[in-house]
């Protein structure tokens, strides 16, 4: 008696009888995701098939030229083939203005791509100077500037400290650091006089046999080298009488 007392009352009615009555509300259906780059690749094949059937109608129509100038003005055949020519002329026309259509729609297509490319690469950009920025304050904060400087002011007196040491070490011992003109004159010529003197050592110190022959061979040498130019000139001579 309760549970019917409160549907006559109206307070509460159970969802299933609504929904039997007045039917379930019916869920929109999701619109599939279109990708623009299929779009345009479509519009590109099918504006392909439309300048193949234009060809194909321009070659028929330069054959029925060629045959309505064989035939005779208003002769049947005549008559058949200009009927011909004017309905393929109309679908020529149909097909074309179609395929301005696909183009102005691949365009249109295009180019809302190329903005939406835009706008990827800029969200990426974005994203990658974020990431950037963290690890640039990150790195910023595991260094210290006072304590690159000091590092640099101390690599620079190491550095000056080792040039000094390098001088110190290449110093020779025994010889004066600057000489001047005179002076360098006097030690080179005090060398010439070292080195005629060793000259004359060992010339005194050679046999008289090996002295001599080694002139005579030497002047033999000589003797070989004036005398070539000479026989190569003759050769050349010859050579121009024997031509």
């Amino acid at each position: 008696l309760s549970h019917s007392n409160k549907e006559s009352n109206g307070t509460s009615r159970p969802k299933w009888r609504m929904n039997r009555f007045f039917g379930r509300k019916k869920k929109k259906a999701e619109t599939p995701k279109v990708d623009l780059g299929d779009v345009t690749k479509g519009m590109e094949s099918r504006g392909t098939e439309v300048d193949q059937k234009i060809a194909k109608i321009e070659k028929e129509l330069r054959a029925i030229k060629v045959k309505i100038k064989k035939t005779k003005p208003g002769s049947s055949s005549r008559r058949v083939l200009s009927n011909k020519a004017k309905q393929l002329i109309r679908q020529r026309n149909m097909y074309a203005k179609n395929r301005e259509q696909l183009y102005n729609q691949q365009f249109n297509a295009e180019q809302i791509q190329f903005a939406k490319d835009n706008i990827d690469n800029t969200k990426q950009m974005v994203s990658a100077m974020k990431s950037a920025k963290e690890d640039f304050k990150q790195g910023m904060k595991d260094l210290n500037i006072d304590e690159i400087e000091d590092l640099h002011d101390d690599m620079d007196e190491l550095l000056e400290d080792n040039e000094e040491l390098n001088e110190i070490m290449g110093r020779a011992y025994g010889v004066p650091e600057e000489l001047d003109e005179d002076e360098l004159m006097n030690e080179l010529d005090d060398l010439e006089e070292e080195f005629e003197e060793e000259e004359e050592q060992e010339t005194e110190e050679t046999p008289d046999y090996l002295v001599s022959a080694a002139s005579a061979a030497n002047n033999r040498i000589e003797s070989e080298a004036k005398a070539q130019p000479a026989v190569e000139s003759k050769h050349k001579v010859e050579a121009k009488e024997m031509a």
